[in-house]
C-alpha cells in the first residue's frame, strides 16, 4: 500500500533555540512520505539560519497578521493527503506520525485522528513530564469537549479535504481560532479515529503561546470564546444540542471570567463579563452562584483548578 503523504505545518517567530529540535523530532519519525512547511514571520534572532540547515524544509519567511495567518498559509500550501501542526517549541513524540497515518490508512472515511499528549518542561534536574493525556482521554470529538475541555489540538490530525470542506481558522479569534474550528468541524459532521499512545509533546515555558503555568491571554481568551458561543446562539437554525451546549458555555465562559478578573485585581473588565452573562441569559447571576460556589469548594479542597 502506498504510504499517505503527511505535511506538517510549522508557524514560526523567532525561536533560534528551540525549532532545531522541533525539525529532528519530525526527521525521527523515519516516515516515508512528508513535507515540512514553515511559514516565518520575520524573524530577526537567527532563526532564519537555523532552518537554513535543514534544505528539506519549504520556508516562506514574510510579514503575517498572527499565529492563525501564518497556518493558513501553511494549509494552502500543503500537498499531502493529511495535515498536523507542530509549534516551534514542541516536539512529536517518537513514531507518532506511523502510528497516526497507519490509523487514516485502516479507514478511508476517517477525516480526523487524535492521539494522546504531554506537557514537559526542560528544568535543571532534567526535562519533566507536568501532564499527560492519554488520546483516549481527550480525543472524542464532541461538544462538550469543545465547550469545556482540553482540546489539546495540535494532537489532532486532519485530512487536508477537511479544511477544504468547513474552510481556514477565522482570523477574527486571535487566541480561540483553534476551538471555532473544531465546532465547525463537529457540525459538519465527522468520523474520527484515536490513537491511544502518545503522538505529541508541549513543552511548558514563559515564552509559549499555547502552554504557561499562568496565562497572561486569558481574560481576551474568555472574551473571543464569549463571542465565538453567541454567534452561534445568534445563528438561525442551529441544532438543539449544539445550542444547548453554546448557551450553557457562555454561562459558565461569563463566571469564570468574573472570577478571574476578580481575582487578578481587574473589577471592570470583570464587571462588563457580569453584565454581558446577564444581557444574554437574565438566570444569569443565579447559574453564577452555583459555578462560585463550586470554585470556592475546590480552593478550599485544595485543587483550585478544578477536578
Amino acid at each position: 500500500m502506498t504510504p499517505l503523504r503527511i505535511s506538517i505545518i510549522t508557524p514560526c517567530l523567532n525561536r533560534r533555540d528551540m525549532v532545531a529540535e522541533a525539525i529532528e523530532s519530525v526527521l525521527a519519525q523515519d516516515y516515508p512520505d512528508f513535507e515540512h512547511i514553515v511559514v516565518d514571520g520575520g524573524s530577526t534572532d537567527g532563526t532564519l539560519e537555523v532552518l537554513a540547515r535543514y534544505p528539506h524544509l519549504q520556508v516562506v519567511s514574510g510579514p503575517d497578521k498572527g499565529l492563525y495567518d501564518a497556518i493558513n498559509k501553511g494549509i494552502r500550501m500543503a500537498k499531502g493527503d493529511v495535515v498536523g501542526l507542530l509549534n516551534t517549541d514542541d516536539i512529536f513524540a517518537p513514531g507518532a506520525l506511523h502510528k497516526v497515518l497507519d490509523a487514516f490508512a485502516a479507514d478511508r472515511a476517517i477525516d480526523t485522528v487524535s492521539g494522546g499528549a504531554e506537557i514537559f518542561e526542560d528544568t535543571p534536574q532534567g526535562r519533566m513530564i507536568q501532564h499527560h493525556f492519554p488520546g483516549h482521554s481527550h480525543g472524542p470529538l464532541t461538544l462538550e469537549r469543545i465547550t469545556g475541555g482540553a482540546v489539546i489540538f495540535n494532537a489532532r490530525f486532519f485530512r487536508r479535504a477537511v479544511f477544504e470542506r468547513v474552510g481556514p481558522f477565522d482570523q477574527g479569534y486571535p487566541v480561540a481560532a483553534d476551538r471555532d474550528f473544531l465546532l465547525r468541524v463537529y457540525r459538519s459532521g465527522v468520523r474520527e479515529a484515536i490513537v491511544g499512545d502518545i503522538v505529541y509533546c508541549y513543552r511548558q515555558h514563559p515564552g509559549s503561546l499555547t502552554i504557561q503555568a499562568s496565562n497572561p491571554r486569558a481574560l481576551d481568551l474568555f472574551d473571543e470564546l464569549m463571542v465565538l458561543s453567541g454567534r452561534v446562539l445568534d445563528e438561525t437554525d442551529v441544532p438543539a444540542a449544539v445550542c444547548r451546549a453554546c448557551r450553557g458555555w457562555h454561562d459558565r465562559l461569563a463566571g469564570a471570567a468574573l472570577i478571574y478578573a476578580v481575582r487578578t485585581g481587574q473589577i471592570g473588565r470583570g464587571v462588563h463579563f457580569a453584565v454581558r452573562g446577564t444581557t444574554r441569559n437574565p438566570a444569569w447571576p443565579v447559574r453564577f452562584l452555583g459555578q462560585l460556589a463550586g470554585a470556592i469548594s475546590r480552593r478550599i479542597g485544595g485543587n483550585p483548578n478544578g477536578g
